[in-house]
């Protein structure tokens, strides 16, 4: 963890894609009353991914840190001898082999949108890249973000802090990013410095938005200001991963609370 000072800290968001060119971070630096957006990168290759993991308190990815466990196991399985799990029967029981403990309380628990499907979809291709990447900077990453990473749902976050969160990715949904940059900038002006460069760079590019709300998700995960996990799931987020995801109303508690509203 780095420490710039007793009230000073620094986060990261990192918009995770297979390919470097599409990989965006945001580096955030907090005091106790103000924070200041002070770097973006718009494309990150790994070397500066480890850089950047080096010199910051928490780390909010947008990429899931494992695999459903009993897919895990079914491949194993698989591997070894050519079988599959008895109880596997494919009307009924798809989705436990689909879909994390997390991507599931996210949806029934949360009422958030279902996260894509690292067993199934094409995100499990960043999440190896993922993978490979934090395997070299520790040797066992604790995957229900209790460690320098946290896993982060930039949609739910935005949701959950009362922003637009579905329908703003992709070229031709600049206007509604543009009234969503918006939205932020004047909901965080009275404590962060979000310029209108910075601005203009999350309208033009959408892996720019979502990591710099992974970056505010990594100080609410730094704050205790994300929902728990559930006791019964903590053996599965060590396995599987865990998607940070704020609670209500808390992006004005990730500085000050005597600030917020002065």
């Amino acid at each position: 963890m780095t420490s710039l000072g007793n009230d000073t800290m620094i986060t990261a968001g990192v918009d995770f894609a297979s390919q470097a060119s599409n990989t965006a971070a945001c580096s955030i630096t907090w005091h106790s009353t103000q924070a200041v957006i002070t770097e973006f990168a718009p494309s990150c290759d790994d070397d500066y991914l480890m850089e950047l993991s080096s010199r910051v308190a928490k780390l909010g990815i947008d990429v899931p840190l494992g695999w459903p466990s009993p897919f895990v196991e079914a491949l194993r399985m698989h591997a070894e001898d050519g079988s599959w799990p008895r109880e596997y029967e494919h009307t009924v029981n798809l989705s436990q082999y689909r879909l994390r403990a997390t991507d599931n309380w996210v949806h029934d628990a949360l009422d958030l949108p279902l996260p894509l499907s690292v067993a199934t979809d094409r995100i499990a291709i960043p999440t190896m890249r993922a993978a490979a990447l934090f395997a070299r900077i520790t040797p066992r990453l604790p995957l229900d973000g209790s460690g320098l990473v946290t896993e982060v749902y930039p949609a739910a976050a935005l949701a959950r802090w009362g922003f637009r969160s579905k329908g703003y990715k992709g070229k031709a949904n600049e206007e509604i990013r543009t009234v969503l940059i918006g939205d932020i900038a004047r909901a965080t002006s009275q404590w962060l410095s979000f310029t209108s460069q910075q601005q203009a760079l999350c309208v033009a590019n959408d892996n720019a938005l979502d990591s710099l709300v992974a970056a505010l998700v990594a100080r609410a995960a730094m704050r205790g200001l994300t929902e728990p996990i559930p006791l019964g799931l903590r053996a599965a987020a060590l396995r599987e991963g865990w998607i940070a995801i704020p609670r209500e109303g808390s992006l004005g508690e990730l500085v000050d609370d005597s600030f917020v509203g002065a």
